[in-house]
């Protein structure tokens, strides 16, 4: 394992850096900045990576040096150090990313950090914990069922892999036209382009506009209590 050949990052020094071929000046420039990063962020953070690839690495430096830093970085990581890590303000924004900023130390606890640290703890804890995880995304997602199920996995040998959701209504048509914390009647929820016409503007209809033409097609085209169609 690569890793066990080079030092930690808090423990390279000057003439390590110069040991690479690199002069003496640059050698300390580059040790003071690492230096600073390391006081900032620690020696193995996915921020202190993500620093020292912005700002320091760049293809005139000796690729001995780029070896140095990523597994002094990654020492302690495991057999398989991340080759790319995404930028934790970009992991902020994605779906995963604010649902663990919303319930992250809820269902982590103390040993919650962010969304790029914790994700690794956070998919185990969603494995060993199933019925806390489902229930926390099903209420994140807004899904409302008719009938609530038992519980959110049943083991059953007749099933391999079990069965999910036992017992549970769920009225599709009803979740996607409801209003909830997440969504008003203003907020886009379909956005399409026809078919042949690729060089017009994208089209869009808000959710109150949905609901305007599902209620229509409902009142034109079906009795109540009719049933439109049949998910299983």
């Amino acid at each position: 394992m690569a890793s066990l050949h080079h030092k930690a990052l808090d423990s390279i020094s000057v003439s390590d850096i110069e040991a690479l071929g690199i002069p003496a000046s640059i050698a300390l420039k580059l040790y003071k900045d690492v230096s600073e990063i390391i006081n900032t962020h620690g020696p193995s953070s996915p921020q202190t990576w993500t620093l020292l690839s912005k700002r320091l690495l760049h293809p005139l430096l000796p690729f001995s040096f780029h070896q140095m830093m990523y597994y002094g970085c990654f020492k302690d990581f495991g057999p398989d150090p991340p080759a790319w890590s995404p930028d934790p303000e970009a992991a902020m924004l994605t779906n995963v990313g604010q649902f663990l900023e919303r319930r992250g130390k809820e269902l982590l606890g103390s040993t919650y950090k962010d969304p790029i640290s914790s994700f690794s703890h956070f998919q185990e804890f969603s494995v060993s914990n199933p019925e806390v995880y489902w229930k926390t995304v099903l209420d994140e997602m807004s899904i409302s069922f008719s009938v609530p199920p038992h519980c959110i996995l049943s083991e059953n040998t007749s099933r391999p892999g079990g069965q999910w959701l036992p017992g549970a209504y769920v009225n599709p048509a009803k979740t996607c036209l409801a209003v909830n914390c997440k969504r008003t009647l203003d907020d886009v929820v379909i956005r399409w382009r026809d078919e042949g016409n690729d060089d017009m503007p994208v089209s869009s209809m808000t959710l109150e506009e949905l609901r305007s033409e599902f209620s229509c097609t409902c009142t034109q085209c079906f009795g109540f209590g009719q049933r439109i169609c049949n998910c299983n």
